[in-house]
């Protein structure tokens, strides 16, 4: 299994409002009270988990103290970069512009409701990059 990130959130229908305006998915079938959990994918691939705050820290005490947010980012590779920014553009804050790093690839930041930050790779030219053998 690779590596899946499971965010936690202050309102999962906020969140998983907001990740559907920017054109993502999610499948809820696994949410049920007492463990709010959702599964949001983008273009019919695994992103990550939306867990309300408050169940996680049900399920694992030892977050109890840990504050929502984190000092980092995740990626997500997509085609059709220009149109992915500029419908996220429309429904979040772009921390950083389309830019094109020192290998080549483009990408762009935004920020989610809850703090987390994502920056959106051109997935050809990711996986055409040094950092392809890992896409």
């Amino acid at each position: 299994m690779a590596f899946a990130p499971c965010i936690s959130v202050r309102d999962t229908a906020a969140s998983l409002a907001f990740y559907r305006r920017l054109g993502f998915d999610a499948d809820s079938s696994t949410s049920r009270p007492g463990d709010d959990i959702h599964i949001l994918t983008y273009e019919g691939d695994f992103v990550a988990m939306i867990y309300l705050n408050a169940d996680l820290k049900n399920w694992l005490p030892v977050l109890a103290d840990t504050h929502i947010g984190f000092a980092g980012m995740f990626y997500l590779g997509v085609d059709g970069l220009e149109a992915a920014f500029a419908r996220i553009a429309q429904h979040a804050e772009i921390v950083k512009p389309v830019i094109t790093n020192h290998m080549g690839q483009r990408m762009f930041y935004f920020r989610d409701l809850d703090g987390y930050v994502v920056g959106i790779n051109e997935k050809a030219r990711l996986q055409a990059s040094d950092m392809g053998k890992y896409a």
